[in-house]
């Protein structure tokens, strides 16, 4: 739905998107919640399909990364990005709540940048945590992942919600009524960045909800807002993934570079 709020004096594009209310209070949360807000910003990685940010916090290295969704930066974006080399991850992440899309990639990357996961989490990716949850329960699945056709034949029931006309999708319509009696919910880490998110987490309060991909924050303010599990990922190798995100590379492509897979649960989940 495209965006009808003002923002400093003008009316949204159709490209702008708005934080307001719940997605307004859960972006408000999840920057409250980083764990290195002060870290020093070294280098902001910009590719066709992903943004990267890398801070220095007392000699450690603080990555996040962050779905660009195709957005293209404006010209004052691009400026934005040389300007923001040397400060505090904190104003970068601020960029969260701006309604252009690229600015609001460039500041989920910089959020994620700023957490910090419990460590030795399992490395479980989130396609085996909702075939366990939902080989007997309707499941929902919010994006087309590459493991969706995998999954259709592991639960009770698929549902796909997906914007893009892809195979087996289900009509829009009848989203709200699914999402309000499915007892397994997995939903793109994206959905921060579409203004999305808490509306998926109050529509399915019910659910088990595992949150996927590389743009998933690592926040415990989203076990609060209905999250079970966080299924993102942590960059263990800086240097060649962001070299690979300004090649343009895929998600696909760039774990192969050093990016490894965290499942954070309020419960244990099985390895």
């Amino acid at each position: 739905m495209p965006c009808q709020c003002s923002h400093n004096g003008h009316v949204a594009s159709p490209v702008e998107r708005c934080a307001e209310g719940s997605e307004s209070k859960l972006i408000d949360g999840l920057l409250l919640s980083m764990d290195n807000p002060s870290a020093i910003i070294s280098d902001i990685a910009v590719g066709s399909h992903f943004i990267g940010v890398r801070a220095e916090d007392n000699g450690s290295a603080c990555v996040g990364l962050a779905s660009t969704l195709g957005a293209v930066p404006t010209v004052e974006e691009r400026s934005m990005v040389d300007d923001l080399i040397g400060k505090p991850l904190c104003e970068a992440a601020e960029e969260l709540k701006e309604p252009g899309a690229f600015s609001i990639s460039l500041g989920a990357a910089a959020l994620n940048a700023g957490m910090i996961p419990p460590q030795n989490q399992p490395n479980i990716e989130a396609s085996r945590i909702m075939a366990e949850k939902g080989k007997n329960e309707e499941t929902v699945l919010v994006g087309d992942f590459p493991f969706t056709g995998w999954l259709r034949g592991q639960v009770k029931a698929l549902h796909l919600f997906e914007l893009k006309k892809v195979g087996g999708g289900t009509p829009p319509e009848q989203w709200d009524d699914i999402l309000g009696r499915c007892k397994v919910l997995g939903l793109t880490g994206t959905t921060l960045i579409t203004r999305a998110m808490a509306t998926y987490l109050e529509k399915s309060t019910q659910a088990y909800t595992i949150v996927i991909g590389p743009t998933t924050p690592m926040s415990p303010v989203l076990f609060s807002h209905g999250a079970d599990v966080l299924a993102g990922c942590q960059v263990v190798a800086p240097d060649p993934v962001f070299a690979g995100i300004r090649k343009g590379m895929s998600f696909r492509e760039l774990k192969k570079l050093g990016i490894r897979f965290i499942a954070w649960s309020k419960n244990p989940v099985a390895g």
